[in-house]
């Protein structure tokens, strides 16, 4: 047949078309041809597939996004497959329902293939996205359900547990729960044939294209079909009814009898083989008739399988071997059980299950109740195989290292040694040999290995063991419960020959003076298991169990039969075990005798021997055993030790053994010099006191106060542990005997004179531990000990803590207080009402007061005031906390309030020791407000306490000196504020200050000038400045206080402040040289500078604050002295050396910034009072004024003072000259600045503002280098016009493209600073990050460099497409980005996460995601830098990047990615949809999940529809552009006009919006007639975006400059790259 590359017959002008055959068949036969192909269904033949009718009919009938979504999922690639799904899902929940069920025809087809996609994501994806189309379709699914149901059952039983999640919530979210049988009845015909064509006749290479997969791919794919496959049939089967199950035998039975089906259970693949065998448990639960047809086949599939030991496998096999062994009756028969099932059990028990102990083990003692005497004949010899193997697991690798495994193996191990005892307990010898193998071969040997063994001591075996004690026990009938059969003689027997072997055992270790203090440890660990499995919870007995187990009685052990037929689940029940009732104590006595015969043992070895584990064994096991018995036999073996003498007959009077044992023993243990360990003492003696009535334990207690106060310590914690015995000593800890040894004891720790050396002792140590948790520990809220003790041992702290400044010499004090600072800080903290003690806030008072006074009078170190804070930190918190508190008379609060009111009134207080008091009361303050409600009134109370009243303050008033107000200033300096704390809860402080005010304006008043004002301050201020001259100091402080209550937020009368301005302008009419106004600054004194700056400081609060107080006079001085205190500090350059002239123009530059601030934005309410020709006034006067002077300034200080610059200085003019207009920088006055041979387009002054400005951004104040970047910030924006202009003229009849330089001057300090950061970063890799030291040379090198590139991305993202082409080329050429690029990635951070975020936001905060801040750290303007870099540049920023190694372009790739790429992508789809450009014919609208942008192009019958696709890591990647739909354009002009699209996203330094405006350009001109270039077939050249103009004179076909220039430069012709002849 004919080829592309043919000749077409004459006359034949259209390619041949398939589809066009079609329609035309259509169209003469009147039907639709049908194609014999393979249908959707499952039936092994070819089906009819009627051909559709054409495709544009079926896209009629899909919405249009709709239909490019279907279409993509379609596509190769997982990652667009991915996107595709997530957009229907979205698109499903947008739309509207009618919309989305348009699709639904369709669904199924897509479904069944991209539900078992390889990519476990599109799985996922595809499952979210059907429940979004379930829920909005509902029952509209109806028709479709058959179709689909088969591969829905496979999706549920997805091996991504995600996908298949998923997929359950979406048949959850279709069909109610009572429906979903129904639902699977209806379809289980369509599901049973997709299921069973998966297992039977399906392959790798049927179920995937061999020549479009890999074989690696389509084995996965395989594998995970057959492995859901086979779950889908137990899913089915559990989830269909009866019924149906019954109707689904016959199919059921053809899937079983295949041998393939079989062949699974061998599979190499583990999944395989547990769904396998999930699946025959299914079938034996559900259709066991169909199981027990195939028994020969079952059996050996599972019971040969048991070694089977792959962690996914062996849960799914156990499960089949209970169902096979209860199912089959006679399952042996089919198996050869001595050569293939025992054997192999045998070797998975003694290798432990091989680390899954913990699944197979639970399944042992259900296995062996169900194997039938054919197997386990001879008995004794099974029994013994079995648990040898079964203990032997212990020593397995894994068992030894695991505590679950070891437990599971133990368990299994006393569970199965329990049955089989109950099931030999008849009296015939074999089952006696039986029973006495079990006891002594298995469970005292194991009970031996775990005396010595930590792990199984801490594991179930003790409680499991004592469990089965007490089933014999009962059985033996000693709990008043008779077993059946007449079995208690066999059960007692039992409970003989299991205690006489376990005390040999136990005597074993015990009678050994080097005996094991671990092996001894476990003992008493048994026997205290042993004694109290009632009150125990049982921990370890939580086991997980893979089947049920029931036990039932003695009598129906003959009904061991199975049970059920066919729909019945098998009766798994465990048959001779009883229902054991409430788990108790065991009764019998022999556990006793072993008690009193180990405690004997004990008791010699101790005497003996003086065996300190002995000692300790023997206090374990009075804790569990604390009887009369016990304490009788220790004290009846003692007897025989110890000689008759006169303390062993004072002790004959003691009837209570555990009181003589007690006293004789233990105290004497007790009391013994040297012993370090005495906690196990401590609980023998309450182990005894168990059997002590209340008097004889207040008695033994208050006998034993003699010993150590560590051990008194000891019994105190012992006693306060727990409730029982805190209620059984509750006497004797508030009896007068403990009490008073305490306060014994507390006056012994706080005498002064004597104990304090020796108070670091571990004595002392415990000693005021002690007295700690007496004070401390509480119990149903009430004290430990009695409350009048307490009190007074209270009393004595604080009595010692009053003494300790009379007594600072005779000795150091600091450990005693440290000691009372710690039991203070413990008390207050853990005692809730502690402060409702009268004691308790008089050693809070004092605690307060030694913090409030100046150290050179207490002599405490800063340690120890610091620990003193904290302590009354607690204990103001714990008052203020409580809901009683009040400031009441006696109170801590009242007498704190008038402590600190007296200290100000009548002492004489040093500024250090007032600075101290104030500190101590702001720390008060501070920490009452952090704790109190807002509404309390305590703070309140608390200021009007510390008030003083008014005859106080006149007395305070008539006791200042003429100095105070310099003395006020000196504490409202900067920091120091402390002064002022209470002035926002007390008004009558500022009338104090208020009144000095008008004190000192008032002494230099006179009687001849007079204002009439009615406030007092504006009389003052008036009557001021005629004796001014002689008193300018005070003045300047003066209005520094007004300021300062201004501040404060002091109630002003507007009157008032209009009288101080009055006053003010009054001064400039008779005294000007007060404002300094063209003076010499030098020769000016500080007071005089001062009052000038408290003016400016006055007219800048009044600007900000009270802007409409000011009256048009007003305003014109305002801004009058602004302008003339400016010309003073430009004429006062040279005097910056002086720090009180840099406070001059700082204050300036700050009431210009004010100015600013104020007249940019005003408020409308604001506006109408001002004067209505104030602003033209400020716009068409001032500003000029203002900027003239401030924009030579920082010019003028560089040349002056380099390299020592004035930083306050330039930073504050810096501040002010960011509110210049750009129209006084594009006009400015600077003095003219040209460089020789220097091209440029500029004005002059625009050029001379770039040659002025440029050179600062190198300099090492960093205040100017920011300076200048802002004021070229503003300017940037025009300088491509000047370009444009310049542009205009030039020809384009320039063979070579045209490249043209952005700024010179700009140009030259990148090229110089280039230079120093390739020496300074030479030495770092791309991708390290280095670290430049802040304020150093290199510092500011790399800071000017990122700012002169910052100012020239400015300019590039300003100039215009065609410019923009030029300027790009000349950063190429110049390779100028080519190094910034690797600067900048040894300048990021290789993890720009913005500081100082929280660890709970949602997304996290980076350097790119963050706006530049004015902190201006190098590595965020670094960082700014390559975004807009990647912004504005994205095609040099791609070619860059494609030209690196391999190292850097992973680098790179990498950081863009991850930080920058989302970012940037979601910026551009963000412009699309904010952005306001419209283009005629054409329209744009972005999809911001999909990463996507559509172009509609439309012009008369034309339509064209283009698909923009972002990369992940764009702009890295280059920019995909996919076809939509087109109507009325050929295929050719179609991919020309694409790649057209993908040229200009590609090459282009913009935007996408610019890229689609040059490309609908490009159309336009198209359409309009202008002819393509024949080199580059596009209207507008791909990168300078001109047209064809260069025309060849034979064939007239016109081309662009630059094509003609590649053209003949890369083919080394001159001729016409169309005709072939000479271009002319």
């Amino acid at each position: 047949m004919g080829g592309k590359n043919k000749q077409r017959t004459k006359g034949n002008v259209r390619p041949s078309s398939s589809g066009r055959a079609a329609e035309l068949l259509a169209r003469e036969n009147g039907v639709v041809p049908g194609f014999v192909g393979f249908g959707t269904t499952a039936t092994p033949e070819p089906g009819y597939v009627p051909a559709v009718h054409g495709a544009e009919d079926i896209d009629s009938l899909v919405d249009a996004d709709f239909r490019l979504v279907l279409r993509k999922l379609s596509k190769r690639d997982a990652f667009t497959r991915l996107k595709a799904v997530q957009e229907f899902g979205s698109m499903c929940q947008e739309r509207e329902a009618e919309v989305v069920k348009g699709v639904l025809p369709y669904w199924p087809r897509i479904y069944c293939k991209i539900s078992v996609d390889h990519d476990r994501r599109v799985r996922e994806a595809t499952q979210q996205a059907f429940e979004q189309l379930v829920l909005k379709v509902r029952r509209s699914l109806a028709p479709f359900l058959k179709s689909l149901m088969g591969h829905w059952m496979l999706a549920q039983c997805d091996t991504y547990t995600p996908a298949a999640s998923a997929a359950c919530q979406v048949f959850h979210a279709a069909f109610p729960p009572s429906k979903q049988p129904e639902a699977l009845s209806f379809c289980r015909e369509e599901i049973l044939n997709v299921l069973q064509d998966t297992l039977l006749k399906e392959t790798a290479d049927t179920l995937s294209d061999p020549q479009s997969v890999p074989e690696e791919e389509r084995e996965a794919k395989f594998l995970r079909m057959v492995t859901s496959s086979l779950l889908g049939v137990k899913r089915l089967l559990s989830l269909l009814p009866s019924s149906d199950r019954t109707a689904l035998e016959e199919r059921l039975a053809h899937l079983i009898a295949a041998g393939k089906f079989w062949k699974y259970g061998k599979h190499k693949t583990p999944q395989i083989r547990g769904a396998f065998f999930e699946v025959l448990s299914a079938l034996c639960e559900y259709t066991p008739s169909l199981v027990q047809n195939e028994a020969a086949r079952a059996c050996p599939a599972v019971l040969l399988s048991i070694d089977d030991t792959d962690p996914v496998v062996l849960p799914p096999l156990w499960e089949a071997v209970l169902h096979i062994v209860s199912t089959i009756p006679d399952f042996w028969t089919h198996i050869n059980s001595r050569k293939g099932f025992l054997p192999k059990l045998w070797g998975l028990l003694k290798e432990g299950g091989k680390g899954m102990a913990t699944v197979l083990h639970p399944n042992l003692m259900p296995l062996i109740s169900k194997l039938p005497q054919e197997i386990t004949d001879p008995a004794l010899d099974f029994y013994t195989n079995f648990f040898t193997s079964l203990i032997q697991g212990l020593s397995s690798e894994r068992a030894v290292t695991s505590p679950s495994e070891s437990a599971a193996i133990v368990t299994a191990a006393v569970e199965c040694l329990r049955y089989s005892i109950l099931h030999n307990t008849a009296e015939g010898e074999d089952q006696r040999q039986i029973r006495i193998m079990l006891i002594s071969q298995q469970l005292l040997p194991l009970l031996d290995r775990a005396l010595g063994n930590p792990s199984l001591q801490n594991g179930p075996f003790f409680l499991l063991v004592t469990e089965m004690l007490i089933s014999w026990e009962n059985r033996a009938g000693l709990h008043g419960w008779s077993g059946s059969n007449g079995s208690e003689d066999v059960f007692q027997k039992l409970l003989e020959d299991f205690w006489e072997g376990l005390n040999l055992l136990f005597v074993r270790y015990t009678d050994n003076e080097e005996a094991d203090p671990k092996a001894l440890e476990g003992v008493a660990t048994l026997l205290q298991v042993s004694v109290s499995t009632g009150n125990l919870s049982r921990k370890q007995g939580q086991r997980k169990k893979s089947v049920k187990i029931c036990f039932s009685k003695l009598e129906d052990k003959e009904e061991s039969g199975v049970e059920g037929g066919g729909g019945e689940k098998p009766d798994l029940s465990v048959p001779a075990l009883e229902p054991e009732k409430a788990i108790g104590s065991l009764k019998t006595e022999h556990l006793e005798d072993v008690v009193c015969q180990q405690a004997q043992l004990c008791l010699v070895y101790v005497n003996e021997k003086n065996s300190e584990k002995h000692l300790l064994f023997l206090s374990l096991l009075l804790r569990s055993f604390h009887t009369h018995r016990v304490f009788a036999t220790l004290v009846e073996m003692d007897d025989k030790i110890t000689k008759e003498g006169e303390q062993r007959e004072e002790m004959d009077t003691l009837k209570n053994p555990a009181m003589r044992f007690l006293l004789e023993r233990v105290v004497v243990w007790l009391a013994e010099k040297g012993r370090t360990d005495t906690d196990h003492l401590v609980e023998m003696v309450f182990s005894s006191l168990h059997c002590c009535s209340q008097q004889e334990t207040i008695r033994i207690l208050n006998h034993i106060m003699d010993l150590q106060w560590g051990i008194i310590l000891q019994i105190i914690q012992r006693a306060s542990a727990d409730p029982e015995t805190l209620k059984s000593c509750g006497d004797w800890l508030k009896g007068s005997v403990l009490g008073e040894q305490l306060l014994g004891l507390a006056d012994e720790l706080c005498n002064l004179r004597g104990s304090y050396s020796t108070s670091t002792s571990p004595k002392s140590t415990h000693s005021w531990t002690l007295i700690s948790l007496v004070l401390s520990q509480r119990h149903n809220n009430e004290p430990l000990i009695g409350e009048v003790y307490m009190e007074k041992i209270l009393e004595k702290l604080h009595a010692t803590l009053c003494e300790t400044k009379g007594l600072s010499d005779a000795g150091n004090i600091e450990p005693l207080v440290s000691f009372i600072c710690n039991v203070a800080s413990t008390f207050f903290s853990s005692v809730q009402d502690c402060l409702l003690l009268t004691s308790a806030e008089e050693l809070l008072l004092t605690v307060f007061q030694l913090t409030a006074q100046d150290q050179t009078h207490t002599h405490l170190s800063d340690s120890l005031l610091d620990k003193l804070r904290k302590v009354c930190v607690a204990g103001v918190r714990s008052l203020v906390q409580h809901p009683e508190c009040e400031v009441r008379e006696g109170g801590f609060m009242h007498s704190t309030a008038l402590w600190i009111k007296n200290q100000l009134l009548t002492s004489s207080l040093d500024i250090k020791s007032l600075q101290i008091l104030v500190q101590a009361v702001q720390s008060l303050v501070e920490t009452i407000n952090s704790v109190c409600h807002q509404d309390s009134p305590l703070l309140g109370q608390l200021f009007s306490l510390l008030t003083p009243s008014q005859i106080e303050w006149t007395r305070i008033r008539q006791a200042l000196p003429p100095q105070v107000s310099q003395k006020i200033m000196t504490h409202l300096d900067s920091d120091s504020l402390d002064v002022f704390l209470l002035a926002d809860q007390c008004s009558s402080l500022d009338e104090f200050i208020m009144d000095v005010l008008i004190q000192h304006m008032t002494r230099y008043a006179s009687n001849t000038h007079t204002h009439t004002h009615t406030h007092t301050l504006a009389v003052g201020l008036s009557r001021a400045h005629i004796h001014f001259g002689l008193c300018v100091p005070d003045v300047c402080d003066c209005l520094a206080v007004l300021l300062c209550c201004l501040k404060a937020n002091t109630a002003v009368q507007e009157e008032v402040l209009q009288a101080i301005l009055a006053t003010m302008m009054e001064w400039r009419n008779s005294k000007e040289d007060w404002f300094l106004f063209s003076s010499n600054l030098s020769k000016v004194s500080a007071a005089q500078l001062m009052l000038t700056v408290e003016m400016m400081r006055f007219l800048s609060w009044l600007v900000t604050n009270s802007p409409t107080v000011l009256s048009s006079g007003q305003w014109d001085f305002l801004l009058c002295s602004m302008l003339a205190w400016l010309e003073t500090a430009s004429e006062n350059v040279s005097n910056l050396w002086n720090p009180w002239v840099q406070l001059f123009v700082c204050e300036n530059t700050a009431l210009i910034v004010k100015l600013n601030q104020f007249f940019t934005s005003p408020s409308s309410a604001v506006l109408e009072k001002l004067p209505p020709e104030l602003s033209g006034e400020w716009t068409d006067f001032f500003i000029e004024g203002i900027y003239s002077l401030l924009l030579p300034l920082p010019i003028k200080i560089t040349g002056m003072y380099d390299p020592l610059f004035p930083l306050a200085v330039l930073q504050s003019v810096g501040v002010a000259l960011t509110y210049v207009p750009v129209q006084q920088l594009s006009q400015n006055s600077l003095p003219a600045r040209f460089i020789a041979d220097q091209k440029t387009n500029l004005p002059e002054p625009l050029q001379t503002l770039l040659n002025t400005l440029c050179p600062l951004l190198l300099f090492k104040a960093r205040p100017l280098q920011i300076t200048a970047y802002h004021l070229l910030d503003k300017v940037m924006p025009q300088l491509p016009e000047c370009d444009g202009e310049g542009d205009n003229s030039k020809s384009d009849d320039d063979a070579e493209e045209p490249c043209l330089s952005p700024p010179a001057p700009l140009m030259s300090i990148l090229s110089a600073c280039e230079e120093l950061c390739e020496s300074i970063l030479a030495g770092v890799q791309v991708g390290e990050f280095a670290v430049v030291q802040p304020l150093s040379v290199e510092y500011s090198c790399i800071l000017g460099y990122l700012l002169a590139w910052k100012l020239l991305l400015t300019f590039f993202k300003s100039s215009p497409s065609h410019l923009r082409v030029q300027y790009s080329l000349y950063l190429k050429r110049s390779r100028s980005l080519h190094n910034l690029l690797l600067h900048l990635f040894k300048m990021m951070p290789e993890n720009p996460v913005y500081p100082g975020q929280g660890g709970e936001t949602k997304e996290t905060r980076t350097l790119f995601t963050e706006s530049l801040s004015l902190a201006w750290e190098l590595l965020h303007l670094a960082c700014s830098v390559y975004y807009s870099a990647v912004q504005d540049l994205p095609a040099m920023v791609r070619l860059w990047w494609n030209s690196q190694e391999k190292r850097v372009c992973t680098t790179v790739e990498k950081f863009t990615t991850k930080y920058v790429s989302p970012v940037l992508s979601a910026q551009e789809i963000s412009s699309v949809h904010s952005s306001t450009q419209t283009f005629d014919s054409m329209t744009v609208k972005a999809r911001s999940v999909a990463r996507e942008v559509i172009a509609t192009y439309s012009v008369d019958d034309i339509f064209i529809e283009l698909v923009i696709q972002l990369p992940q890591n764009y702009p890295l990647g280059s920019i995909t552009v996919e076809s939509g739909r087109r109507v009325g354009v050929s295929v050719q002009q179609w991919r020309n006009w694409m790649l057209q699209l993908s040229t200009y996203l590609t090459h282009q330094n913009g935007s996408i919006m610019e890229g689609l405006a040059l490309w609908k350009n490009n159309v336009d001109k198209r359409f309009e007639g202008v002819e393509d270039c024949m080199i580059c077939f596009s209207v507008i050249h791909g990168s300078n975006y001109s047209l064809p103009k260069k025309a060849c004179r034979t064939c007239k076909k016109k081309f662009h400059s630059a094509c003609l220039y590649k053209w003949f430069t890369s083919s080394n012709k001159s001729t016409c790259p169309l005709c072939r002849e000479t271009f002319f």
